[in-house]
Formats: C-alpha cells, sequence, structure tokens
C-alpha cells in the first residue's frame, strides 16, 4: 500500500470524525425505536391483560405529569388507538391488537435496517483506523 501523505492522513481523520458522528445519531434513532418498540409491546401485553379479567379492575390511570387517578375498569370492548398523523380512532380491542402489532413489525423492520447502517458505519471506521496505523510511524 502506498504511503499517505499529510493531507490524506488529515482527510481519513475528518472522515472518521464525520462516521463517528453518524455512527452516533443512528445509535440515538436505534434507542428511540427500541422505545417504540416496547411501548406497543406493554400496549399489547395490557390489552391481553385486561381482555382477559373476569370482573372489574381497580387500577390506576396516567393523567399526566407523572400523576395517576384510581378508578375502575369495567370492560375492555372499545380501545381509542393512534393510527398516524395525529388522528386517534376507537376500535375493538382485537383490532387494536392487530394495528399495534403491524406497528410494531415496522418499528422492528427499521431496527434491522438501522442496526445494517451502524454496521456499516463501524467498517468504515475500523477501515480508516487500519489505513491510519499503517501509515503511522511507530
Amino acid at each position: 500500500m502506498p504511503e499517505l501523505s499529510q493531507q490524506d492522513v488529515q482527510n481519513l481523520a475528518m472522515q472518521h470524525r464525520e462516521y463517528q458522528k453518524r455512527a452516533q445519531t443512528v445509535q440515538q434513532q436505534l434507542n428511540m425505536i427500541q422505545i417504540s418498540i416496547e411501548d406497543c409491546t406493554r400496549a399489547i401485553g395490557t390489552l391481553d391483560e385486561l381482555s382477559s379479567a373476569d370482573e372489574s379492575l381497580d387500577t390506576m390511570f396516567p393523567i399526566g405529569s407523572g400523576s395517576f387517578i384510581h378508578g375502575k375498569l369495567d370492560k375492555v370492548d372499545k380501545v381509542v388507538v393512534d393510527v398516524g398523523a395525529g388522528v386517534n380512532v376507537e376500535k375493538s380491542a382485537e383490532d387494536a391488537k392487530e394495528i399495534l402489532n403491524k406497528r410494531k413489525a415496522e418499528f422492528q423492520k427499521g431496527l434491522e435496517r438501522m442496526n445494517a447502517s451502524l454496521t456499516q458505519i463501524s467498517q468504515r471506521i475500523q477501515s480508516i483506523e487500519s489505513m491510519i496505523r499503517e501509515n503511522t510511524p511507530q
């Protein structure tokens, strides 16, 4: 491999920093997608639990800002679910679970794509590091 000039090394160092920034951004996006998947999983689990209840349940309902109110849930036959673009619709519990499962599957596909992207970025970073190491006097 031909020896790199000082300018080449500086360019590689700049590319390295850019790839690190991209990797950090992708990692943040991965974390957000993972949180969304966990939210869907919790919502589906809650609907399963509530649907299997034989009697009314005493529970606490979130009202915002970390505050809750005690209440009684008699039946779960209708659920208000976000269908996108800030639109919420009333659905049966089964239909709501179907929507949530589809959303979760889409998030999981996005997670796979982002993981592949992060892998590519990491490989590029390692390649640059290797090139710089090979051209740095010992």
